[in-house]
């Protein structure tokens, strides 16, 4: 059943998630390069740092933009997965879509870890993850965590192509249940498990803004807590590091802008509920 109280409280789950922390320019390599249907999973070696030890699912990195390279933005991508190795290195993962340059590069400059990612409950607790596409990159590697802390989870996965869906196979060897939509029936998919499943206690969202939107009033509609990535990386942006404004996102009922890139990208679902825009 539900968790009794305010969902956040019962859950021992912070308001503010992740705190931010100083990053760097990272200088990395790319080590390994392995195609996953519509996307590119690579591994970069980075040199090591405390920061690689404390980063979470959910924040991100900034590929800045190299007219020279054919990117005249920078991009923003998800951290996938880190793995620190006393003897073999610091690794990092990022999925970016087939044919993305940074595949071909044999060294890039990067910025990040940057953002705030999600907090794990106190307790474990069954849980239920829902992501659109690529933006299930942080989500595959929040769910390796939750289970580590013995918390049972299910998946609501969606996409609008089949091949755009990410590693299925590797998430359904991990989570309980994994439900597969598309990108329009993800809002009525999560309401239908979460009716079905009355004990998982929290979700975790990530996709556009409108998705993550839809899935927290679901959320709230079923006495749930939950956090979502109010970042869209697949959206076009300017910088990723607080200056531009492009990623603001309407927040608390419109009543205030969301830099998301800053005070996010994970926060709380409720103060997306509301929001128009």
């Amino acid at each position: 059943m539900p968790v009794a109280g305010t969902p956040d409280e019962a859950l021992g789950m912070t308001r503010a998630g992740t705190a931010t922390h100083p990053s760097p320019v990272v200088e990395a390599q790319v080590m390994l390069t392995r195609a996953s249907g519509a996307y590119d999973v690579l591994s970069l070696s980075v040199p090591p740092a405390p920061m690689w030890e404390r980063t979470r699912p959910g924040q991100f990195l900034v590929l800045p933009g190299d007219p020279a390279r054919g990117r005249t933005l920078p991009s923003l991508l998800w951290v996938a997965g880190v793995s620190v190795d006393r003897i073999h290195g610091t690794t990092v993962d990022v999925v970016v879509p087939a044919g993305h340059p940074l595949g071909a590069a044999q060294e890039q400059r990067l910025l990040g870890p940057l953002g705030r990612g999600f907090g794990l409950p106190a307790e474990p607790v069954p849980a239920l993850v829902a992501g659109h596409e690529a933006a299930v990159t942080p989500l595959r590697w929040l769910v390796s965590q939750l289970r580590d802390r013995g918390s049972r989870v299910d998946a609501v996965l969606s996409a609008d192509d089949p091949d755009r869906h990410l590693e299925v196979g590797a998430l359904r060897r991990q989570a309980a249940s994994v439900v597969l939509t598309t990108g329009a029936h993800l809002e009525r998919a999560v309401t239908d498990r979460l009716d079905a499943e009355p004990e998982l206690a929290v979700v975790f969202a990530a996709g556009s803004r409108p998705q993550v939107r839809a899935v927290a009033a679901a959320a709230r509609r079923a006495g749930r807590a939950v956090r979502v990535a109010a970042l869209d990386l697949a959206e076009p942006v300017l910088c990723g590091t607080g200056i531009c404004g492009q990623c603001d996102v309407p927040v608390d009922g419109g009543a205030r802008m969301l830099r998301a890139c800053l005070e996010g990208p994970v926060v709380p679902g409720e103060w997306l509920v509301d929001a128009a825009g």
